[in-house]
């Protein structure tokens, strides 16, 4: 018999272009949905314009509504998990980016049914495109009790989020069991194009992922506006960059040569990051934090 699964979703918008993608996401999975499914929309950057249209969006959608403005992606991903897992007591918590799109209405509870096979096996389960060059299935991701107990929250000082993977990944494949001298093992998952023990993928021909580059050309699609140059600059040369020091001092060394099986050389770690500690979970930590001073 079918049961029905109660998810915890949180998106979160950060700028005006995404407003109307954001409709289209939700349209595509609240109204048709039989799972019970809570969702909150986190704004990490607040404007008048941005303001009023999540305002507008949480009332068509009766969601709740995080006006945050404090640009911290992964603190809001680790608060959605802890009330998933210790206060809702949900099956399940999901991340969406606003510009994923199901192009059918039945297939968000028959991409979820399949998802719940493995809740009991999987940290993850991540929903891309059966396009090939979909690589960074990231758009969709279901985040399982499993994966919680084990690993827990997000370092939160990967600031806003970039290099947050990584260390997701690194501590994943070590709680998982595996083996940390297998280079090929743990470095193929990071190219996007083997799939992790840990994670299960599933593929539908009704996901899109929207602002990526395999799926801007479908005639199907709005374009999306262009990005100025300063800020792509930005992007590239800080978010981009900036979390490498950091992982660094935590790991030893970059992806595929890191020294330290526990962070900070310090067994005290173990690989998973309570709540309660995740807003200062490595207090020794040297690095500088981009926390505060990009808004």
């Amino acid at each position: 018999m079918r049961r029905t699964v109660k998810v915890e979703l949180g998106v979160t918008l950060c700028s005006s272009h995404e407003l109307g993608m954001l409709d289209c996401a939700l349209e595509s999975i609240l109204p048709t949905t039989t799972h019970d499914v809570h969702t909150t929309l986190y704004l990490s950057t607040v404007t008048d314009e941005l303001l009023e249209g999540c305002l507008q969006i949480a009332e068509k959608y009766h969601i709740n509504f995080e006006p945050r403005g404090d640009n911290s992606l992964t603190q809001y991903n680790n608060e959605l998990k802890h009330r998933a897992f210790d206060l809702d007591r949900a099956d399940c918590a999901m991340t969406i980016q606003p510009d994923t799109i199901l192009m059918r209405g039945d297939i968000f509870d028959s991409l979820l049914d399949r998802a719940s096979e493995d809740f009991d096996t999987k940290y993850m389960v991540c929903i891309s495109s059966n396009l090939v060059n979909d690589t960074s299935p990231l758009g969709m991701v279901i985040h399982t009790r499993l994966g919680w107990e084990q690993v827990g929250c997000e370092d939160i000082n990967f600031y806003p989020q970039a290099g947050s993977e990584h260390d997701c990944h690194r501590r994943s494949y070590i709680s998982y069991g595996l083996d940390p001298e297998d280079t090929t093992t743990y470095l193929q998952p990071l190219a996007g194009q083997v799939t992790p023990p840990w994670v299960t993928r599933l593929r539908s021909q009704y996901f899109y992922h929207v602002g990526k580059p395999w799926h801007r050309d479908d005639p199907r699609l709005e374009p999306l506006p262009n990005i100025d140059y300063v800020s792509r600059v930005f992007f590239d040369c800080v978010l981009e960059d900036r979390w490498a020091p950091y992982y660094v001092e935590k790991w030893g060394d970059t992806g595929g040569h890191e020294m330290f099986l526990y962070p900070f050389n310090n067994e005290k770690y173990s690989m998973r990051i309570d709540f309660e500690n995740c807003e200062n979970p490595y207090p020794e930590a040297k690095s500088v934090s981009l926390r505060g001073q990009i808004i």
